[in-house]
């Protein structure tokens, strides 16, 4: 379940690219070509996917970090910085008593993106500790993409 929740989340922040943060942050409405990598030590290698979305006028708009509300409630922004086209921000989640941060950042320059972002959170009970990427009772999971933009939408 914890592994579905990073997805949805890094997906939702992945399609919803905002354009309103600076003039040089900026993704181009049309069909895109998202390759996303997801890298936890509860699976042996990183797994890569590629998918094919159509992002609207109106989602190229919208602020990137507006979709945590869609992965639980439990999410909030804490810390939140525009550097040109680089979006950085910090978050902390609390999911019924398991907190969890995390820190990324998302760039666009018009048909290109990518961005990144690294979630900590605590081993949930009866899994073995010591496991590569585990330290201290805790599971890092890092998801890196790269995306860019192959058309109009059908």
């Amino acid at each position: 379940m914890q592994k579905k929740s990073i997805t949805v989340l890094t997906l939702a922040c992945l399609l919803l690219p905002a354009a309103g943060f600076a003039a040089s942050f900026h993704m181009n409405p049309g069909k895109w070509q998202f390759t996303t990598t997801i890298a936890m030590p509860m699976i042996p290698a990183p797994q890569t996917e590629t998918t094919t979305e159509c992002v609207t006028k109106e989602e190229a708009e919208q602020d990137p970090l507006a979709s945590l509300k869609d992965v639980g409630d439990g999410c909030r922004i804490t810390r939140k910085e525009m550097k040109g086209a680089r979006l950085e921000y910090e978050m902390l989640c609390d999911e019924q008593g398991m907190k969890s941060t995390g820190k990324g950042y998302f760039e666009a320059r018009g048909d290109t993106a990518s961005g990144s972002m690294e979630i900590t959170m605590p081993m949930p009970e009866g899994m073995p500790s010591g496991m590569p990427g585990m330290a201290n009772g805790a599971m890092n999971v890092k998801t890196t993409w790269q995306a860019k933009r192959i058309g109009k939408c059908e």
